[in-house]
């Protein structure tokens, strides 16, 4: 065996074991996209954070920065790529149809409340438009405050009418952001 041939057997294996349900961004393997929302966030003071260091943590937090701040993220509302294809041929051209689609583009996206605006008209001119539902509800992952409601959605109308509901709970909140991703 030759040292090419016992890299490319080397990167088999490794490929191997990668796990299939790896939340990789590829769109060569990407199978699904995933809206998650912020569940709940912590500063992480469990490691030994030096006192002069600290000081400096604590006022970033105070003004408005997320240094040292972990973002719990949980699956809201899902779908398959394919969904999520005919979710965005429901939209009209446009800036709405643009910043989703940029999952496409970049792998993922975030939505904080100053998107609110853009989406939920789009998504309710394309709701008008729809026909039919098909929802299934999956199991959510529980946080402290009470568990969150996991959807799988089976075709645009319902990928769009949970979609408003995620809008309306990044717009009521006053922390909460969700961040689009694909994932294989």
């Amino acid at each position: 065996m030759t040292a090419g041939e016992s890299g490319d057997a080397a990167m088999s294996a490794s490929a191997a074991v990668r796990p299939t349900a790896a939340h990789a961004t590829d769109r060569r393997t990407a199978r699904d996209v995933v809206f998650y929302r912020l569940g709940r966030k912590f500063v992480d003071d469990e490691r030994s954070i030096p006192e002069e260091a600290r000081s400096v943590l604590y006022y970033t937090l105070a003004i408005g920065h997320h240094t040292g701040v972990i973002d719990c993220l949980e699956p809201r509302l899902a779908s398959s790529c394919e969904v999520f294809d005919a979710v965005l041929e429901a939209l009209e051209p446009g800036e709405a149809r643009d910043k989703l689609a940029g999952i496409k583009r970049f792998g993922e996206i975030e939505l904080k409340k100053e998107h609110v605006g853009l989406l939920k008209p789009a998504v309710l001119a394309a709701l008008a438009t729809a026909g039919g539902a098909g929802v299934e509800a999956a199991v959510g992952a529980g946080g402290a405050e009470g568990s969150t409601r996991a959807v799988t959605a089976l075709d645009a109308p319902a990928w769009l009418d949970e979609f408003l509901r995620l809008l309306d709970e990044v717009q009521c909140e006053p922390q909460v952001y969700a961040m689009g991703r694909r994932v294989s």
